[in-house]
């Protein structure tokens, strides 16, 4: 890419999968990543990799307003982490649901907010890891799919807000990809991990760290990192019954 170099960039979710990816690639282009998760090991694999590490828990708007503080500038902010709940919406509890979207929704709401006088001060960047489920839906994911649809609503609604101040939002919307959350959510729930449904190819976390990174870097307002990303989006903007019925069955 060769534009990050000497910029700030925050990444959330930063211990593993997409995060971990984008760290080593902003790092390697020459920016300053600060890198934020609550998972300390993952933190530790990252090494030297990063400017500097935090073990943060997003959720806690105190928490988040001292970090920010303390980090100062702030030329890109990634708001990645994520997690996930698998099953009916008749099985998913209340504090599994809240969970999600505490974690997606809240937790980069809060980060945005503290990071915004730092981005309006560098016309600086947000970027929002979405997925093809923040504009579809997506079967026995019902709370995941609340947090990501939400997510649009808000930082979209962010994006118009922001015109005119330089400030740029990037919406990220991928397909399955393989970092494990399918598992986390499972084994968190009791069950055996691989208990899950997919649907279309299977992205790696770099594939789509890096067409963030690009599209977060070229402004655009919508990334759309693969082609079932993409077929999904024309699909379910034409015919929404056709996305449902096309889901159900592919679906496996």
């Amino acid at each position: 890419m060769g534009e990050w170099s000497g910029l700030t960039v925050v990444i959330t979710g930063a211990g593993g999968g997409i995060g971990s990816a984008m760290c080593r690639l902003s790092a390697a282009d020459g920016a300053h990543v600060v890198a934020l998760d609550r998972d300390v090991d993952g933190l530790s694999r990252l090494g030297d990799t990063v400017r500097r590490s935090m073990v943060l828990d997003i959720t806690d708007a105190d928490q988040v307003g001292a970090a920010f503080d303390s980090i100062g500038r702030v030329d890109v902010l990634i708001n990645n982490a994520g997690v996930t709940a698998i099953g009916g919406f008749a099985d998913i509890g209340a504090e599994s649901f809240d969970r999600v979207m505490a974690v997606n929704l809240a937790g980069a709401v809060n980060c945005t907010r503290a990071a915004l006088p730092a981005l309006l001060d560098s016309k600086g960047r947000i970027g929002v890891m979405s997925s093809v489920a923040g504009f579809a839906p997506l079967v026995n994911r019902t709370a995941y799919s609340a947090s990501k649809h939400a997510l649009h609503g808000a930082f979209e609604s962010l994006r118009a807000e922001l015109a005119g101040t330089g400030v740029s939002v990037t919406m990220v919307c991928p397909s399955f990809t393989a970092t494990g959350i399918e598992t986390r959510a499972v084994e968190r729930a009791g069950g055996e991990a691989g208990s899950w449904s997919t649907t279309g190819e299977i992205l790696t976390p770099e594939r789509v760290a890096l067409a963030t990174l690009e599209g977060v870097r070229k402004r655009r307002r919508l990334v759309l990192p693969s082609r079932t990303a993409r077929l999904a989006w024309a699909v379910n903007r034409v015919s929404p019954a056709l996305y449902d019925w096309s889901m159900r069955r592919s679906v496996r």
